[in-house]
């Protein structure tokens, strides 16, 4: 794919998966990388000539690619339907703002994704994806540094059924976005007993975030339903983090968990603009909750006296969240489509 192909992006979820549906967001980001496989294997049979090539067998289809942009708290909500979980209505919050809560099933309902038809274009002709779902997704922000903007970023291994050409959606307004900016984040820890929403706030702590987020995503094939694949299950989500930690006085007892495997909740809230200004004030907002245990424990430099140290974790099953994480977004979308 060129540069002009990919310029553009836009996109609708589907009301019945994989069946195309004209454009209804236009999704500001950009694809990184695309993986169009449609697999042709030539019979290697002699037919007593010079020429290898007359038979061929045709392949399963595969097709994905990289989603990267800003998390921002208008279009996180868009991606979280189709990486997280779907069919997710808002509630209203002071008339004006609107709450989406995201928590991923934790039965073995099967694929309860949003999927969606994605097109990516140039002035008027584009390609299109359907049945588009998360496979993977990372979210985070790199570790903060003077001088530097760190906004919250999104990117996003999506899969998909079958790759068209055709005219591009038309007369869709780019929309007005906020960037979720990691620097003025909240971080919160505590033990298990303790309700998230009382969890005590750490400063002087949290540099650097990532969170790694994996559906494995099962696509299923079937006698009778052609070269591509007929639906997607899902697979046993594994949802990790990768952080950065100054050591100051928390430090040891952030060795201590790890070392002991001690269980804790934590959360991390982002909060933007003003949605409306009535008492209390409604701000945008991201929240995520969930159980977390330490899996490594490395010192990895020095900043003044303190050690700097890196962690990784893993989202485990909370009885409270009924599963092993939650999201929270607070912004001013009537809906996603």
């Amino acid at each position: 794919m060129g540069e002009v192909a990919l310029r553009g992006i836009q996109a609708a979820y589907e009301s019945v998966k994989g069946t195309a549906l004209n454009a209804t967001t236009v999704l500001l980001g950009k694809i990184t990388s695309t993986s169009f496989n449609s697999p042709r294997e030539f019979v290697d049979e002699d037919r007593s000539s010079l020429v290898g090539a007359y038979r061929y067998n045709q392949g399963i289809k595969d097709h994905g690619f990289v989603f990267d942009g800003e998390a921002t708290y208008e279009q996180f909500g868009w991606h979280a339907g189709t990486c997280i979980k779907g069919d997710v209505a808002a509630t209203t919050i002071n008339s004006t703002g609107k709450q989406y809560i995201f928590t991923p099933n934790s039965t073995s309902a099967g694929d309860d994704l949003e999927s969606a038809t994605i097109e990516w274009f140039d002035d008027t002709q584009e390609y299109e994806l359907t049945y588009c779902e998360g496979t993977s997704w990372t979210l985070g922000f790199d570790a903060l540094t003077v001088g530097g903007t760190f906004p919250l970023m999104f990117s996003a291994n999506y899969v998909g059924q079958a790759v068209a050409s055709n005219t591009k959606t038309a007369a869709l307004s780019v929309p007005t976005v906020e960037s979720i900016d990691g620097a003025t984040g909240d971080f919160y820890i505590g033990s298990n007993s303790t309700a998230f929403a009382s969890l005590s706030a750490l400063t002087g702590s949290l540099r650097s975030f990532r969170l790694n987020y994996d559906n494995a995503l099962g696509r299923k094939v079937f006698v009778g339903d052609g070269r591509q694949f007929s639906n997607i299950g899902r697979g046993r989500r594994m949802i990790g983090f990768d952080a950065v930690f100054e050591g100051n006085s928390d430090g040891v007892t952030r060795f201590v968990e790890w070392n002991l495997a001690t269980e804790k909740r934590m959360r991390l809230r982002w909060q933007g603009g003003i949605i409306t200004s009535s008492s209390p004030a409604t701000t945008k907002k991201l929240i995520i909750d969930g159980r977390v245990l330490f899996t490594s424990f490395e010192p990895v430099g020095t900043v003044d006296t303190n050690t700097v140290y890196a962690i990784s974790g893993q989202y485990i099953y909370d009885s409270t969240l009924a599963s092993d994480i939650q999201f929270t977004l607070v912004n001013d979308q009537a809906s996603y489509t």
